[in-house]
């Protein structure tokens, strides 16, 4: 269902932007003179104080790439800030995950027969046992 809904959304992305493609080049076709640009007050000193001739497409265009960058900029930081915080996520599991190993003879001792072969200490496991008695009875 949802790669359908994506396939969807998609095609409509693609098919508007080529609308909108032809109407601005339709658009920019129809209207294709110079028109003169007015230079704001404190520009002045920059360009001059007479106003310039610009070609009407190129101004039009300038401002469609300008529009479509911005909003280029802003998916790309979204995108972003999306994947850093799923790359700070699965830090943040392995960290527990590798503290949680730290732990692990703190935690469940190692089985028997991991460990060296050892004769068994009778009195050692009296004591133990003497020691689990004690701790189960205050509890």
């Amino acid at each position: 269902m949802l790669r359908w809904l994506r396939l969807i959304a998609t095609a409509t992305v693609i098919l508007s932007l080529i609308g909108l493609g032809v109407i601005a080049g339709l658009f920019l076709v129809a209207n294709s003179g110079w028109i003169p640009v007015s230079i704001p007050d404190w520009l002045q000193g920059l360009f001059g104080d007479r106003p310039h001739e610009v070609w009407l497409p190129a101004l039009i265009g300038g401002w469609l790439a300008s529009a479509l960058l911005l909003a280029g900029l802003v998916l790309w930081s979204m995108f972003y800030v999306w994947r850093r915080r799923q790359y700070e996520s699965l830090i943040n599991r392995l960290e527990r995950e590798l503290a949680k190993l730290r732990n692990l003879p703190f935690t469940e001792p190692a089985p028997l027969e991991d460990l060296p072969a050892e004769l068994p200490n009778v009195q050692a496991a009296r004591v133990m046992k003497t020691l689990d008695d004690e701790s189960m009875d205050a509890r």
